[in-house]
């Protein structure tokens, strides 16, 4: 059965780049109707290989295909009926008609980065108290600024609570993730003293938001420039043009941590990795802020498919802390309905090889990010899409919130001897492996939040230059957080 498919499968081939090798370049945006699922894998099949951008978008299942005449007409012969919406020799505006629709403007409900920056600085004038904006970091090609949003109460300062991140846009094409944040950071200073579930939450979390990760690729999808731009603007072939598509970094694809592993190393490719790990400032930005909050918690924003990814599945082996990771996932994608509201968004592993933030954020510090794969169908929804799969996502957001309070260990180390806070490696032996970075405490502080399935635990806490310490029998009950403090002996000097 095997041999007979892949022969029907290279005779098709043979046919296909025949036929295609007479137009290369896609001169139509044609409508294939609404497909099932089983229909669309079947159209999309004369494209496996050749040309992954073929399917501008499918949403509800109405499939929209930028295509070539001699493509058109081998799907004609397979069988569907088409209808042609749009025939231009620029194949932006192709992309323009078909992601942005009839008027081939971005939607209005979507919002540029100075609309987001607009709406944080009017919640910061009226509620000082609960939320500030600062820089993170600059892009890599245009130096624009990266900002995140920090909302707890007090902010200034942040008391020693744990926080929780919610980021957007990685990929600049996938805008509901900006969307989706920009509406969380509305919802929770907004309701912070009327509703008591919220007020406790910036009582006892700080929740940091980065709406826009990619802020240079956001700039060209939003400003109608190119609606297919995914990377950053990074000008990979260095002739001093920009937005030539496809050119720039997958931001997600360029963490440090198994980097070599995922992605691609072609600088063409819609995946490119960059040349090194960490090569983007974006992303350098997000691992300082990373380093310095110790999240707790944390979901990454992409579109499409409405699903939820977690760490990981890894030479066949599940992450060290697979059975509270996929509880939380669970409960994660069974808070946020589907588009067609008749069940939920489905938990799945992810990769541990692809320099994604979820293994990286994850594998070096620890944070339990989840990636929330927006929607169904596409990157960039119709206007009247908008709202409903915010509302469903702001869900998603409630269940992490909620399982912010544990239960968990809360960790204090301090010298013995001056009481001051130190950063010493927190190990759990039954639980980690050598497959992630060792847990530390925080260096200002001396604190270490973490998650943990309950009942009995062992840690082990150590650093250069003191004796360490054993914890057996560390008791983490079903609800809240259970507070260990360790004071370190400094090591005796031998002679």
């Amino acid at each position: 059965m095997q041999r007979r498919f892949l022969t029907l499968g290279v005779c098709l081939l043979l046919i296909v780049s025949s036929a295609f090798a007479e137009s290369p370049q896609p001169t139509l945006l044609i409508d294939l109707g609404v497909l099932e699922e089983a229909q669309l894998s079947e159209a999309l099949a004369i494209f496996r290989g050749d040309r992954e951008d073929a399917l501008a978008s499918a949403i509800r299942g109405r499939a929209l295909l930028v295509v070539t005449e001699a493509e058109a007409t081998v799907l004609r012969e397979r069988g569907f009926t088409s209808t042609e919406v749009m025939r231009d020799s620029d194949i932006v505006q192709l992309y323009r008609r078909a992601l942005y629709g009839p008027s081939m403007e971005m939607p209005e409900a979507y919002h540029s980065y100075e609309e987001i920056l607009e709406v944080v600085d009017s919640l910061v004038s009226a509620h000082p108290e609960l939320i500030r904006r600062f820089e993170i970091g600059t892009t890599s090609q245009e130096g624009r600024s990266i900002f995140a949003i920090s909302i707890t109460s007090p902010v200034h300062p942040p008391a020693e609570k744990p926080s929780i991140l919610l980021n957007g846009c990685h990929h600049a094409d996938e805008v509901m993730g900006a969307e989706i944040c920009t509406a969380a950071i509305r919802e929770l200073v907004s309701r912070y003293g009327a509703d008591s579930m919220v007020t406790a939450w910036l009582d006892n979390l700080e929740i940091v938001v980065v709406p826009v990760v990619n802020v240079d690729g956001h700039g060209v999808v939003t400003s109608g420039r190119d609606p297919r731009w995914r990377k950053n603007t990074r000008d990979t072939n260095e002739n001093g043009i920009l937005y030539e598509y496809p050119e720039g970094v997958d931001l997600n694809r360029n963490y440090d941590f198994n980097w070599a592993h995922g992605g691609s190393g072609d600088s063409s490719s819609v995946r490119f990795r960059g040349r090194l790990p960490m090569s983007e400032s974006e992303n350098r930005a997000m691992e300082r802020l990373a380093r310095d909050r110790r999240f707790l918690l944390s979901l990454t924003y992409h579109s499409q498919g409405e699903v939820i990814y977690y760490p990981w599945m890894w030479r066949g082996r599940p992450a060290p802390d697979d059975r509270l990771l996929a509880e939380i996932a669970r409960e994660l994608a069974g808070s946020i309905p589907t588009m067609k509201g008749d069940t939920c968004y489905r938990a799945e592993y992810g990769a541990g090889t692809v320099g994604q933030s979820y293994p990286y954020l994850y594998g070096r510090f620890g944070t339990l990010d989840f990636v929330v794969e927006t929607g169904r169908g596409g990157h960039i929804f119709p206007q009247e899409e908008i709202a409903g799969i915010v509302a469903g996502n702001l869900g998603g957001i409630q269940a992490i919130l909620r399982r912010a309070a544990g239960p968990g260990i809360t960790l204090l180390v301090t010298d013995k001897r001056t009481g001051s806070p130190l950063s010493a490696s927190v190990w759990l032996p039954e639980i980690d492996t050598e497959e992630i970075d060792r847990r530390t405490s925080h260096p200002a502080t001396g604190r270490h939040w973490r998650l943990l399935m309950p009942g009995e635990h062992r840690l082990i806490v150590s650093r250069d230059g003191y004796d360490p310490s054993l914890l057996n029998n560390v008791v983490v009950h079903p609800e809240g957080w259970t507070e260990v403090r360790v004071a370190l002996n400094p090591s005796k000097v031998q002679d």
